[in-house]
């Protein structure tokens, strides 16, 4: 199985990147899908209300107060991965398992490349990510530039990626780069 990671800061476009593969065929896995599906486990809440009481309310998580609690603070933002990532990842690469070829959307690549063959990074200007973040999520532009700002490691994945994919303003040109890329693997891997 080739494993292809498609990572790039929060509002890069990853996406955008997804659903143009999903549309061509490809097997994807997205890491916020799986999350999701984690946030409504009563065993996954119940460990997060043993660590954050506060984030949870009548056997469910608050996803904005547990990001509230976990921003501001580096080492819960730290437990709250340690406690997620693990349960995240063997739910993602369960997925598809017996397919030759899978997508991984991973927001946070960086603590985790070694489990990918190949890296796609989705590249876009700060300005639009931290555009997209406010318009997607409805937060104050200094929320959305203070979590920009936090992931500022995962800019030096694009220096190791295999494939930069520039998300600029041009969704064809997105679409073209992204099919081309997606073909050139069929080609090599199949």
């Amino acid at each position: 199985m080739l494993r292809v990671a498609i990572s790039g800061g929060i509002g890069s476009g990853k996406s955008a990147v997804t659903a143009i593969l999903r549309s061509l065929g490809a097997k994807v896995v997205v890491a916020d899908e799986v999350n999701a599906a984690l946030l409504l486990d009563p065993c996954y809440v119940d460990r997060i209300a043993d660590i954050f009481p506060s984030a949870v309310h009548n056997h469910s998580i608050d996803k904005k107060e547990l990001a509230s609690i976990v921003y501001g603070d580096e080492s819960k933002r730290r437990l709250l991965m340690d406690v997620a990532h693990p349960l995240i990842f063997d739910r993602m690469f369960a997925a598809y398992s017996d397919e030759p070829i899978v997508f991984y959307e991973v927001p946070l690549l960086s603590e985790c490349r070694d489990r990918f063959d190949l890296v796609w990074y989705v590249d876009a200007e700060e300005c639009a990510r931290v555009r997209r973040i406010m318009d997607r999520d409805g937060v104050s532009e200094e929320r959305a530039k203070r979590v920009v700002f936090l992931q500022r490691a995962e800019d030096s994945i694009r220096d190791t990626a295999d494939v930069v994919i520039s998300n600029r303003y041009d969704p064809d040109d997105l679409r073209k780069t992204v099919t081309e890329q997606y073909y050139l693997i069929l080609k090599q891997f199949s």
